[in-house]
């Protein structure tokens, strides 16, 4: 479970928290996020000045998204059902991962929490040197669509990241192209 530093700051230290809703409430795509400032904000006056001017001139407003951070920060604040045993986003991530880690040179650590996998491809057994090039080619010839590593400023091109979101027939079917692909790649 993931708490705010603010939750742990003293009424003498300047917090910024920020959140949004694809990461606290599961809203993937609306690009609609928040920061509070906590703390004495009397004497952060001028950079509470300039971030606001910034975030004016920077910002395009997301109007669906505000219409639903009102609604998701007023509403049922669990997703405790989802993540335990049983629950929609456990089993997901649960499955995603062990097939993933069923397919030779692949290993992918079990996600806790997140919503997506990043799996390793043993670079001995797939000599990808451009991880872009690579997901282009899987885009292309098995229609599935995943982000290649160096994306997320990981330093090799030997990763990847898979949303775990689709229901368990989907991700079982996807990663089954993925496998199939994969096999084309192997030396």
């Amino acid at each position: 479970m993931h708490h705010h530093t603010a939750t742990f700051a003293g009424d003498d230290v300047l917090c910024l928290t920020y959140s949004g809703l694809s990461k606290a409430y599961r809203v993937c795509g609306y690009r609609a996020g928040w920061v509070m400032i906590s703390g004495p904000k009397h004497l952060a006056h001028d950079f509470i000045e300039g971030l606001t001017l910034l975030a004016n001139m920077r910002m395009c407003s997301n109007v669906p998204g505000q219409h639903a951070i009102q609604t998701a920060l007023g509403g049922y604040q669990s997703i405790q059902e989802l993540v335990v045993p049983g629950g929609r986003f456990y089993e997901q991530q649960k499955l995603a991962s062990k097939l993933l880690n069923e397919i030779p040179g692949v290993s992918c650590v079990e996600p806790r929490g997140a919503l997506y996998c990043f799996p390793r491809l043993d670079p001995e057994v797939y000599p990808i040197e451009n991880d872009e090039a690579f997901v282009i080619d899987l885009l292309r010839a098995k229609k599935i669509l995943v982000t290649h590593g160096t994306g997320f400023n990981w330093p090799e091109p030997d990763h990847f990241r898979l949303v775990a979101l689709p229901d368990t027939a989907m991700l079982t079917e996807a990663i089954g192209r993925i496998s199939e692909f994969l096999a084309t790649k192997r030396r």
